[in-house]
C-alpha cells in the first residue's frame, strides 16, 4: 500500500475503497473523545496518523484525521461510530476507514482499511502531538507592516476568496504580487509539509515595499466553491479576481 502526497492533498496510489457505510453516530458514557496517535506500517516507511475526536454541540463525535508525515491534516471524518467499545472511523475523502477496540483508556487496537488493502494500526491516546517543528524561516510577529484579513469576489463565478493582505509602511502606490499555488488545492500560505512558502515570501516581498495578496484556493479555507469540479480556467479567473481586488 503506498500513500503519497499531491501538494497538500492526501491521495493513495490504489484505487479508493469503496465505503457505503451508513454509520450512526453514537455517544457512550465511556468516550473516546481526546488525539490518538498511530503509525501506519508499509514497505520501507512509517506513517504517523492522528486522529481528534471532539463532541460538538448536540454531543455527537465529530473527527478530524491528520497525516503529518505526508503534510496532509483537517482530513475530515465522515462518520464516527463508537459502540461496545469499538470504534469505526470514515475517511470518506481518501476512501479509508479505521476500525479498532478499545484495550484501555490510553489504547485502541485496530486496522486501517483503503484501497483493498488493511493494515494493523493501534493508537494510543496522546496529551500533546507536535505535527512539525518549528521552522526559523517562519516570521514572528509583530510585523514592521499592515497585514489586514480580506474577503473578495469572483463575481463571474460567483466565488468568494479569503484571503491576506500585506502592505508596506508609507504611502503608496506600491508594486504589488498576486501569489498563486500550485497544483492541489491550498491554502494560502500554501502550507505543505509544514512549510508555509507563500507566508515566508510574502513577509520577504512586503519588507521590500511590495504589496502582496495571498489566498485560499477555492473550497479551502474561508473560500468558497469546489476545488473538485474546477478547471484550470476556472481557477484562472480567481485569480484575476485577486487582480481586480488590487
Amino acid at each position: 500500500m503506498k500513500l503519497y502526497l499531491k501538494q497538500s492533498i492526501l491521495f493513495c496510489a490504489l484505487a479508493a475503497l469503496s465505503c457505503n457505510h451508513s454509520f450512526s453516530q453514537v455517544v457512550q458514557q465511556n468516550s473516546p473523545t481526546g488525539i490518538w496517535e498511530g503509525k501506519i506500517i508499509i514497505p520501507g516507511n512509517e506513517l504517523r496518523v492522528l486522529f481528534d475526536i471532539r463532541k460538538d454541540e448536540t454531543g455527537n463525535l465529530t473527527a478530524k484525521m491528520a497525516s503529518p508525515d505526508q503534510g496532509a491534516n483537517n482530513i475530515p471524518v465522515e462518520s464516527v461510530l463508537w459502540k461496545n467499545d469499538s470504534l469505526i472511523l470514515l475517511v470518506k475523502v481518501i476512501g479509508g476507514v479505521f476500525s479498532g477496540k478499545i484495550q484501555d483508556s490510553t489504547r485502541i487496537n485496530g486496522e486501517w482499511r483503503q484501497g483493498g488493502a488493511s493494515l494493523p494500526l493501534e493508537i494510543r491516546k496522546a496529551d500533546k502531538v507536535v505535527l512539525y517543528p518549528k521552522r526559523s524561516q517562519e516570521p514572528a510577529k509583530p510585523y514592521p507592516y499592515a497585514e489586514e484579513e480580506v474577503q473578495y469576489e469572483n463575481k463571474e463565478q460567483g466565488i468568494s476568496l479569503g484571503a491576506t493582505l500585506t502592505l508596506p509602511k508609507g504611502k503608496g502606490p506600491f508594486p504589488a504580487v498576486v501569489l498563486i499555488s500550485g497544483s492541489g488545492s491550498q491554502n494560502r500560505d500554501e502550507e505543505i509539509m509544514g512549510h508555509k512558502p507563500f507566508l515566508v515570501l510574502s513577509d520577504y516581498l512586503t519588507r521590500q515595499g511590495v504589496a502582496v495578496l495571498r489566498y485560499d484556493d477555492r473550497g479551502v479555507g474561508k473560500s468558497t466553491g469546489n476545488a473538485a469540479i474546477a478547471t484550470t480556467a476556472d481557477n484562472a479567473t480567481d485569480a484575476m479576481a485577486g487582480v481586480n481586488f488590487f
